[in-house]
């Protein structure tokens, strides 16, 4: 197939592209500033604030993998959240308004969305059927979700992912996390008892890429891998993998909420979502425990 993604370049993109490349998929991307990149994947320009884009990056796209989305990681002002929300939003809404206005005969679209959307919880288990929770995150999700299933309406197959925490030392979370591991100064945050559904970074593309080329595969799934692990359970081992000792007392949650803010609930919520749907839908974890993930990411000397 060949097949658009928005988002190409960030960290899951990336990855999703290499995958393709290697199944003899052709890739195209939509950047704000088209630029060679490593992959030598072509990027075309578009503008999701003016609702502007190149129309040549259509041409020949059978699928369509949306990762567009301003990064969760910077402060929450009022602002930067009305960004997060309005980038995930307005970039699915356009890409619904360009495949109408161009009568485009896709074959599939698969977004991403995130376990954010689940309610904080320490005790139960989602699946992908369980009610969104009322916080930010899920507020985001929710809207995002709502967009992307507008495609089902014009009778394109229509995947919605929703991905945990994504262990690649190439971004996101995990170096965060890893650091002061790896500087003897690790700790576990808050109670240490919130669940973290994790997911390898070639697991978390394999899913996208499995439900670009399964043309059962339809509806929402959950990226996480089989084991969840609370957050003491992580820290306890990224240290064993690294041979490093784990001393300090765990970071109190005030501290971590006067640091971090309303950004603070993505470090102390509380998140166990369950993988068999994506499971049953043929997808094989390349790394479905911890200990062999953190293996391939972190190892010993």
């Amino acid at each position: 197939m060949k097949i658009l993604i928005t988002g190409g370049t960030g960290l899951i993109g990336t990855e999703i592209s290499k995958q393709l490349l290697e199944h003899g998929h052709s890739v195209v991307y939509f950047s704000r500033s088209p630029r060679k990149n490593n992959l030598g994947i072509q990027e075309y320009a578009w503008d999701v604030d003016k609702g502007t884009y190149d129309k040549k990056a259509f041409d020949g796209v059978e699928a369509i993998t949306n990762l567009a989305g301003a990064p969760i990681s910077e402060r929450w002002t009022a602002a930067y959240k009305s960004e997060i929300l309005r980038s995930r939003v307005d970039a699915t809404r356009l890409l619904y308004t360009a495949v109408q206005k161009l009568s485009l005969p896709l074959n599939v679209f698969v977004s991403a969305s995130a376990v954010g959307y689940y309610p904080n919880d320490f005790n139960k288990t989602y699946n992908e059927d369980d009610a969104p929770g009322s916080d930010f995150l899920s507020l985001v999700t929710q809207k995002w979700e709502q967009e992307a299933q507008n495609f089902s309406k014009l009778n394109i197959r229509t995947v919605r992912i929703r991905v945990g925490v994504v262990l690649s030392n190439d971004g996101g979370a995990f170096p965060l996390i890893a650091k002061p591991i790896k500087m003897g100064l690790g700790s576990p945050l808050g109670s240490g008892k919130q669940w973290m559904s994790w997911i390898h970074i070639k697991d978390v593309a394999g899913i996208f890429v499995h439900a670009l080329e399964n043309k059962d595969a339809q509806g929402i799934y959950n990226a996480v891998s089989p084991e969840p692990v609370t957050n003491t359970q992580m820290t306890e081992a990224i240290a064993s993998q690294l041979d490093k000792p784990l001393w300090l007392p765990k970071v109190p949650e005030f501290a971590i909420k006067f640091a971090l803010g309303e950004m603070s609930t993505t470090a102390l919520g509380s998140n166990k979502v369950s993988s068999s749907k994506v499971e049953k839908s043929g997808y094989s974890f390349s790394f479905p425990n911890l200990d062999g993930a953190l293996q391939s990411l972190l190892p010993k000397a």
